[in-house]
């Protein structure tokens, strides 16, 4: 979303700069970087939008209002909701000077030797900035207890992006953040910890990490107990996926390329090793049966494990493997999203394993579940093929699956475009696929119950992205220079627009926020 050559004119005209382009002094714009970031977010009160040139958050209403949000000086990079959509949390940075100068105001004015970046995580609500803590530049991920009172900040590392690392980081190191009152407890958990989970009182938070899983108690923040996954300080031993009974007593934790299943005990913290066929690509936890389902991307068979009884089940065999699991009331899904040009989709009974086979035209992309559990749709990615006629036309294109699990029948549509994004929606007129597409300024909208019926919602701009809002509606962005945010009402196909909010602040003064703070 670059702006055009006319529109930067026009800007060059409108903004204070002379007939040759120059700015302001203390003024940066870079043309070649969006004026927004479509990766936005939605929480109860609006979706929010991050400015890169100009460094601000903006609150995108659906009145075609939108107010900018006072982060005291410091720039946005990340953004996360919370669960409840209640409050919105901001990964951001700011600059400081270590010269007391009174003079230097700018970040242009400061030695670069004196100049530092500063991270912090600040909780929005309302539009209004209402806590903050300082944590590491490295930590770039969160996880939320259940009852959204606390996060934990951990490090999501990418190798494609490496680290980035301000004086020294602990890598074990994990923050628990208080989200009303904004106190914060650092806890060095082992190395790399990389997923947490929640015990469903919110008493307890799990915490894995290579070679070790650490308990910690969420009123004191002090770890409660240790698991050692190894007794070889040299052996490497990194959990891939891992789960807690509804319980809330055992944690079972997969393990990278092997067939070990850690059954870890909250309550006497005590440890046992389930010998598993294979590693597990997926586990996903069933409250209607007590057991944890396992599927396998290297075995054509899931299994259930018992959680009462500690036992798994006889393996329920498939004709191809599945890497992937839904759950609905008494209903796994099953499915594959590996690069293998796999058909089958399962629908199995927990009760009785008894198993309904789908076959879908192209190979798995994405998977959803409508909240009733009735419908699921697919994502079709395209397919190597030396296939002919029809079946060779609909292998080289995307496609949409619609899986009617009460009747047990499906069927797999064509896109006209690369599908860009999918939501689901219910409501008293039925269950709907609406379907984004790449280029088109329309959203189809498929009737689930009848899936070779669609209606076209035009739309203001071809669109980049679809989310949910909390309230049941949606929100799509659009491929427009200056902004622009579409909220939809599936239940009556209205909608409103919002734009230009790209050009808000679009030419600050690259000041140093907080310098009277630090003169103090």
């Amino acid at each position: 979303m670059r702006l055009p050559t006319l529109l930067t004119g026009l800007l060059l005209a409108t903004m204070g700069c002379d007939p040759f382009g120059h700015w302001p002094d203390n003024t940066s714009i870079d043309f070649d970087q969006a004026l927004w970031d479509d990766d936005v977010v939605a929480a109860e009160d609006g979706v929010y939008v991050m400015l890169p040139n100009a460094g601000r958050l903006v609150r995108v209403n659906d009145n075609e209002t939108f107010d900018v949000v006072d982060l005291s000086g410091a720039a946005p990079e990340r953004l996360i909701a919370t669960p409840d959509g209640t409050r919105v949390l901001v990964f951001a940075s700011w600059s400081s000077c270590e010269d007391p100068d009174p003079k230097i105001t700018h970040v242009d004015q400061c030695d670069e030797d004196d100049l530092s970046e500063n991270a912090e995580l600040v909780v929005v609500k309302n539009a209004k900035r209402s806590a903050v803590a300082e944590i590491s530049p490295h930590l770039n991920a969160l996880a939320f207890s259940g009852d959204g009172q606390t996060a934990v900040a951990y490090l999501d590392y990418d190798e494609s992006e490496g680290l980035e690392v301000s004086g020294l980081a602990d890598l074990g190191e994990v923050v628990f953040f208080d989200l009303e009152s904004g106190e914060t407890a650092s806890v060095s958990i082992g190395f790399s910890p990389n997923q947490v989970l929640f015990t469903d009182d919110n008493s307890t938070a799990v915490v894995m990490s290579r070679s070790k899983v650490v308990a910690v108690d969420l009123s004191s923040f002090s770890v409660v107990v240790e698991y050692p996954l190894t007794l070889d300080a040299d052996d490497e031993i990194t959990p891939s996926d891992a789960v807690l009974t509804p319980d809330g007593a055992t944690a079972l934790v997969s393990i990278e390329d092997s067939s070990d299943l850690y059954r870890l005990n909250l309550v006497e913290y005590s440890i046992d090793i389930e010998d598993l066929d294979a590693a597990p690509a997926d586990l996903a936890v069933s409250t209607s049966v007590d057991g944890t389902v396992i599927a396998y991307s290297s075995l054509n068979q899931v299994d259930v494990f018992d959680h009462e009884s500690g036992e798994l089940g006889e393996p329920v065999e498939l004709e191809e493997a599945v890497t992937d699991i839904l759950l609905t009331d008494g209903l796994a899904l099953l499915y594959n999203v590996s690069y293998a040009d796999v058909h089958d989709v399962y629908l199995l009974d927990l009760d009785t394993t008894e198993t309904v086979e789908f076959v879908v035209e192209n190979p798995v992309d994405e998977m959803r579940l409508t909240e009733s559990g009735d419908f699921a749709v697919g994502l079709l990615r395209k397919e190597s093929t030396t296939a002919s006629g029809l079946e060779g036309e609909f292998d080289k294109r995307e496609g949409l699956a619609v899986l009617d699990l009460l009747e047990e029948e499906g069927v797999s549509l064509v896109l006209e475009e690369t599908p860009l994004g999918l939501a689901l929606a219910e409501n008293d007129n039925g269950s709907f696929a609406l379907v984004l597409m790449n280029g088109l300024d329309y959203l189809l909208q498929v009737d689930l119950s009848d899936p070779s019926t669609a209606s076209e919602i035009d739309l203001p701009e071809p669109p980049t992205s679809i989310g949910a809002l909390p309230d049941g509606r949606f929100f799509i962005t659009h491929d427009a220079a200056l902004g622009l945010v579409t909220f939809l009402d599936p239940a009556t196909g209205n909608s409103t627009s919002t734009g230009g909010f790209g050009a808000v602040e679009l030419l600050t003064e690259q000041t140093l926020p907080r310098r009277e703070a630090d003169e103090e």
